[in-house]
């Protein structure tokens, strides 16, 4: 057996979830456990549940399965430092998970060598090797749910920049005007188009009493101006509100925008998008990058790019773990 094609454990660290899995070399999932994310205990408790996670999932697997696992692939979210291993200050873990050495413990634990990765960078070399990006060598993976991110691939190489810290798209500027982003900056694509950011923009529509129909829903929900989620608004929309509307459209204008420039400056042959509220959108959400690309990018990238949908799940972080143990054996040319 190619020692490449061997199944992997894999883990998907969230904020408030916690996945793992053992997975065959074709991405099938050959095992799967879940649990909440430990997060208010602090790191070494979320460290704790990450091994246990990992060796259920090992132990759930055939004997012939357990013996050819060759290593564990860690999807996290960023910035953190995949040379040494380590969680650098993910915001939405919480204050202290700071410089946290999360693959030393679960590569000692189970006796593998580990690869981390942010969850990003995971979910687009699973597009790559499975999903969407199947045969390019040059694409772009977005991920528009809770928060916007990204993942770059040039050259049939994943692009992480010196520091492993590159594709952080959420953070392209759409509008020098815009909304204050989580990140300190302003006029992000993550402060206009991301699932935060759709439900501040309606609770502060509410706030200023021109949003009668989103306060109505709010009202309905039990809660007042933060009641409502970025599904709520889209279902206002659905429904006619015209305020609801308003918002959603910006929210995919300035996605629209962001992929005019992705095309002009990386030229790819794909932008795949993914996430929650992309998939919910299906269309809606990718037809105005489409037209706007059409209409405004530079002619020879404008007419290869494809802006499709991902092709992968919810379970994306974890058939990532094939390709990103893969890594660093792969050709330019994909394989």
């Amino acid at each position: 057996m190619d020692e490449r094609s061997g199944p992997v454990l894999a883990l998907d660290l969230g904020a408030t979830r916690v996945r793992a899995a053992c997975v065959a070399g074709d991405g099938r999932l050959l095992s799967r456990f879940e649990a909440a994310t430990p997060r208010e205990l602090g790191p070494a408790a979320v460290v704790d549940a990450a091994v246990g996670l990992l060796e259920s999932a090992r132990d759930a697997v055939a004997a012939r399965d357990r013996r050819a696992i060759r290593g564990v692939g860690i999807a996290a979210p960023g910035p953190l430092d995949p040379a040494a291993g380590r969680l650098i200050e993910p915001p939405n873990l919480g204050p202290a998970f700071r410089d946290v050495d999360l693959a030393g413990p679960v590569g000692t634990a189970l006796g593998l060598p580990v690869r981390l990765e942010r969850d990003t960078h995971v979910a687009a070399l699973a597009e790559w090797e499975f999903g969407a990006a199947r045969g390019c060598t040059d694409f772009v993976y977005m991920t528009v749910s809770t928060g916007v991110g990204g993942g770059i691939v040039s050259g049939g190489r994943l692009l992480g920049g010196p520091d492993g810290l590159a594709g952080e798209l959420g953070h392209l500027v759409v509008d020098l005007d815009g909304p204050p982003c989580g990140c300190g900056g302003r006029g992000h694509l993550e402060a206009i188009s991301s699932g935060v950011a759709i439900a501040r923009a309606a609770a502060e529509a509410m706030a200023a009493g021109g949003a009668p129909g989103l306060g109505a829903r709010a009202t309905r929900a039990g809660g007042g101006t933060a009641a409502l989620t970025a599904r709520d608004v889209a279902e206002a929309e659905e429904a006619g509100d015209v305020d609801a509307a308003r918002i959603m459209e910006r929210a995919r204008d300035a996605f629209a925008a962001a992929c005019v420039s992705l095309v002009d400056i990386l030229t790819p042959q794909a932008i795949v998008v993914g996430g929650g509220i992309a998939r919910n959108q299906g269309d809606r959400w990718l037809d105005p990058a489409r037209r706007l690309v059409a209409q405004t990018a530079f002619r020879v990238p404008r007419e290869r790019v494809r802006i499709v949908a991902a092709a992968l799940g919810d379970d994306v972080g974890l058939a990532g773990a094939v390709p990103l143990l893969r890594l660093a054996t792969r050709t330019p040319e994909g394989r």
